[in-house]
């Protein structure tokens, strides 16, 4: 295994551990995640979708490294997809940069994750 495989992999289990980490805060009705949500404008049943669906996205990308490259696929476009959300939720309530930063990197993480995982550029 060459040091770019390792780094994508790695990659991928950061990602993973970080969907179900936040996820977890999410459903376990951590105080600052039920403050967010309410300062958001969205009800607290949003905040327990969007955690099971972080936690879901996380797993898939966990098990896409030791079982189906199609689990890692589902887990990234369903974490791209709540953190394209939070972006937006962040830039919408005129959030500071720093806290619309960090879900914006993962973003970007993640794209680019499933670009090296499953684009083939013609060389």
């Amino acid at each position: 295994m060459n040091l770019s495989t390792v780094a994508i992999l790695g990659s991928q289990a950061v990602l993973g551990l970080v969907g179900v980490g936040v996820g977890g805060a999410k459903v376990t009705h951590r105080e600052d995640q039920v403050e967010a949500f309410q300062r958001f404008g969205y009800p607290q049943w949003a905040r327990i979708g969007t955690g099971v669906v972080e936690i879901g996205a996380g797993a898939g990308l966990l098990a896409g490294l030791l079982w189906s490259p199609g689990l890692t696929l589902v887990g990234g476009v369903l974490l791209s997809t709540v953190l394209a959300g939070a972006v937006v939720t962040h830039l919408r309530t005129g959030d500071s940069p720093s806290k619309t930063a960090v879900p914006a990197t993962l973003l970007v993480l993640t794209a680019g994750l499933l670009a090296v995982r499953f684009l083939s550029i013609p060389g």
